[in-house]
């Protein structure tokens, strides 16, 4: 437990101190560009972040659920081997794609994506044996070295291309420290892949991971369908008007993100558990935690935006406080997920992802319409607002998890769940003061 909650702190620091130096860096760019040069930088990283949830080919969660480490150990060379064979055809499929479609040449950059793509193995090895802390600094430490990098280039009046080159190679450069890392630590993989084949009974890794590749795929482009469809319906202003709000509130959606890849490879190596009520527990504090940091922002939004970017960055007030309002729904969706690594039923998250897909765009194209960046942020809260206590209902198999969903939203108003949450914290510290 004390490793547990060691790299939970790790993880959250570091959000806390990328969002700082992404916010910082990120107002100095966006008021450099202006807002249609920043609606095409927001275009591009749209694209940029499919292409990397496509370079991980499925592969992250299910090599952090192994049990034991042999297996893990065992299972590395074949994950390295399918990330390169994948990725590397990718990387030629992008580079032709972009030259016979005569796209702009900043699009030849999503191949950087796919070019980091098999080196993000060794980020595995430390999530799945919770070494996040190295992990941790390593991506920090990048992360101020390009927002210092990215506010030089504002400050020399760098065109578009440069800025959005030191976006693109982030993934690159903290790749190859893990990599670096884990030669220096001694890490030796067992590449035979007779013993991996024995080990995992035939199983090849993909037939894991690409459901839950095609699912995380389906899940990156609903979370990227109202900047797609504005982009289409409206106008490169409209989508950086959009985008910086949206911004905002992503940076809160990666922290599930962090704690799920922190508690998947804890509660899969755990035995004497009951998994379902460990979920049911994850559920209620992200509700409880979501929910007044959501509240928060939607009422400071008024004066905080027009003060960090000016008043050409009005509009994007009631799309930021929406997709505020839409935070607590967002986290639940993204850490409900564990529900089916832990079980084993990534096919199955397929088919709820691709309900959410199918409802935002047909929201999208109603609520962009009618209302523009705020009908495309109000299609957000309601699309998965159904994704997280809807669809699931619809097949019995997953119907476990939208229950659970529903007694953690329902503890929420229950007096007596905070002073279990009371009984729990104090008895940590109790633990901690007698281990002293």
């Amino acid at each position: 437990m004390k490793k547990l909650i060691s790299n939970i702190i790790y993880l959250i620091s570091e959000k806390f101190l990328t969002t700082f130096i992404l916010l910082v860096s990120n107002i100095i760019v966006i008021r450099h560009l202006g807002v249609e040069s920043f609606g095409k930088l927001a275009i591009f990283q749209v694209y940029f972040a499919l292409a990397v949830t496509v370079s991980e080919f499925g592969i992250r969660r299910v090599y952090s659920s192994f049990r034991t480490y042999r297996r893990e150990i065992i299972t590395f060379g074949e994950a390295l081997l399918l990330k390169t064979i994948l990725s590397g055809s990718f990387f030629m499929a992008t580079l032709l794609v972009v030259y016979f479609f005569k796209l702009d040449v900043i699009y030849y950059l999503l191949a950087l994506a796919f070019l980091a793509s098999p080196f993000e193995s060794y980020s595995y090895h430390f999530e799945a044996n919770l070494n996040n802390q190295l992990l941790s600094k390593i991506r920090v430490s990048v992360s101020l070295f390009l927002a210092l990098l990215r506010i030089l280039l504002c400050f020399i009046s760098a065109d578009l291309i440069l800025i959005i080159l030191s976006f693109s190679i982030s993934n690159i450069i903290i790749n190859l420290l893990c990599y670096w890392q884990s030669k220096k630590k001694g890490f030796k993989p067992d590449y035979s892949l007779s013993a991996a084949r024995k080990l995992i009974k035939g199983k090849h890794l993909l037939s894991r991971s690409l459901f839950f590749w095609l699912s995380v795929v389906v899940v990156q482009l609903n979370l990227r369908t109202d900047q797609f469809m504005l982009s289409i319906m409206t106008s490169a202003a409209s989508v950086g008007i959009y985008a910086w709000a949206y911004k905002l509130v992503e940076q809160f959606m990666m922290i599930p993100s962090i704690l799920a890849g922190v508690f998947l490879p804890h509660i899969s190596r755990q035995t004497n558990i009951d998994r379902n009520l460990y979920l049911k527990r994850l559920y209620f504090y992200s509700l409880i935690i979501s929910v007044p940091v959501s509240l928060g922002c939607a009422v400071v939004a008024p004066f905080l935006l027009p003060a960090l970017l000016g008043q050409a960055f009005n509009p994007s007030v009631p799309v930021f406080q929406l997709l505020a309002l839409s935070l607590p729904v967002l986290v639940l969706v993204n850490l409900s997920g564990l529900y089916y690594s832990i079980h084993k039923l990534e096919k199955y998250a397929v088919f709820r992802n691709l309900f959410g897909l199918f409802l935002s765009l047909s929201l999208n194209a109603v609520f962009i319409k009618l209302g523009g960046v705020v009908g495309a942020a109000l299609s957000v809260l309601i699309s998965y607002t159904l994704v997280a206590f809807f669809v699931e209902f619809l097949l019995p198999i997953t119907r476990k998890n939208a229950m659970l969903k529903l007694e953690s939203l329902r503890d929420c108003f229950l007096p007596q769940s905070y002073k279990s949450l009371i009984y729990e914290f104090k008895d940590i510290l109790h633990k901690r003061k007698y281990k002293k």
